[in-house]
Parts: C-alpha cells; sequence; structure tokens
C-alpha cells in the first residue's frame, strides 16, 4: 500500500513539473524562445522606389531598404503580427498596406510565411465610383 502511495506521488510530481509554464503561461518552463527563433531579412521595394515605410507604426525609412523580421526558425513564419504601410512621395498617390499574421506558439503553422521582398506598386490609384445618373427614365 504504501509503495503504491509512493509511486502515484512520484508520477503526480513528475506530471506537474512537465505541464510548467513561464509566468505567462504559453511556454513551458525549459522552453528557451531565442533558440527557436530567428531573424530574417525582408527587402522592401517599390515602383517608384522613394515610397515611405512604416513598420508597425514605426517609420523604417524609403525604399529600397531592407529590414530584419523575427520569426520562428523551423517553420519560418511571423512570431507576432506585423503592419507594413507605404506612403506615396507623388501627390495623388494611394497609401497602401500590407498584414501579416503572427503566431505566438513556435510549435504552430498558423502565422503567415515571411517573405523575401515585400513589393508596392505605388503607381496604383483609386477610381473614384462611377454615378449613373440616367435622367431618361
Amino acid at each position: 500500500m504504501k509503495l503504491k502511495i509512493i509511486i502515484i506521488s512520484i508520477i503526480t510530481v513528475l506530471i506537474f513539473n512537465a505541464c510548467q509554464t513561464t509566468k505567462d503561461g504559453i511556454y513551458p518552463s525549459y522552453f528557451d524562445e531565442s533558440s527557436a527563433t530567428k531573424n530574417f531579412t525582408v527587402k522592401i521595394i517599390s515602383e517608384p522606389s522613394g515610397a515611405k515605410v512604416e513598420v508597425n507604426n514605426n517609420y523604417v525609412g524609403k525604399t529600397p531598404l531592407t529590414i530584419k523580421i523575427e520569426g520562428w526558425r523551423d517553420t519560418q513564419t511571423f512570431i507576432r503580427s506585423y503592419t507594413i504601410i507605404a506612403h506615396p512621395i507623388r501627390a495623388g498617390g494611394e497609401t497602401q498596406i500590407k498584414y501579416f499574421m503572427g503566431w505566438h506558439q513556435p510549435d504552430k503553422t498558423y502565422g503567415d510565411k515571411i517573405p523575401n521582398t515585400i513589393y508596392f506598386n505605388m503607381n496604383l490609384v483609386r477610381i473614384p465610383e462611377q454615378l449613373n445618373l440616367n435622367i431618361n427614365k
């Protein structure tokens, strides 16, 4: 009987230790996030060049430029979500936005793949909606 209680106690301790998480409750305590992540190099280009670029509301420069994005090493996906905005250099141009979804767990592939290059065509313009004012009805 005592042996049974000891074995159950040991198994219980092992189970609770294996399920231990960090303070944020996401990763096991033995998980080293730094070894699972990598900085990926991403080129941002535009046509024409010179568009002003923001990454997550921080100005990073004018195209063409290269930025580093932290991602999961094995899946090559974003760790967190990114919003990349390109502002036109010419009057009448349209601001363009690209969204990339990230995921906070390294063993999941829910995040978007990190591209090598992000392209903005700043020659695109919004066409105003055409109104059909047919007065012959």
